[in-house]
């Protein structure tokens, strides 16, 4: 992935080197001229900040209201060196009572309650039993996910096992 960033990066120092030489030597009128300047230079952040959801970093967006927890990664506040403390989770949205697309990778700020009880589920994760989550806001409302918001810094994650599926009667 670096590699692919290296080159995208080349691109487009490339078409600016070119915009910038075809704006030195043009007739275009020098609004054009600075508005493909604008345009270029605003599309290196575009495709920078676009680019970050492929590198596999984790997303700081609302947890879905239900999901099946895949993973779970803690790293604790630091107080001797000023780090505050991050929470990640992979984890797999669940729509119709099935999970639905591939993990996804968050994370949320530090919470000694949500260690605690992430603890508890990783233990019977390794015993064999699948965990679900929900997710709301503090406030009681329900997180939606494909609003691309930032996730609240304070929510209500509840873990629990997963139910044994129901099969249809022979």
């Amino acid at each position: 992935m670096t590699q692919t960033l290296w080159l995208l990066g080349g691109a487009y120092a490339a078409l600016g080197v070119l915009v910038l030489a075809l704006n030195i030597r043009s007739g275009w009128p020098l609004w054009v001229r600075l508005g493909c300047i604008v345009l270029v230079s605003a599309l290196y952040f575009v495709t920078w900040h676009s680019l970050q959801d492929l590198r596999g970093w984790p997303a700081r967006m609302a947890l879905p209201h239900h999901f099946l927890l895949n993973a779970s990664s803690v790293l604790e506040p630091d107080e001797s060196q000023g780090a505050a403390g991050r929470i990640y989770l992979w984890i797999t949205p669940i729509v119709n009572d099935e999970p639905s697309g591939i993990p996804r990778a968050f994370t949320l700020p530090y919470d000694r309650e949500l260690h605690t009880r992430l603890e508890r589920a990783r233990d019977a994760m390794r015993n064999g039993q699948l965990q679900m989550g929900t997710a709301d806001r503090s406030d009681g409302e329900r997180v939606v996910s494909e609003d691309n918001t930032f996730a609240p810094d304070h929510q209500n994650i509840e873990l629990r096992d997963l139910p044994e599926p129901m099969l249809p009667e022979k």
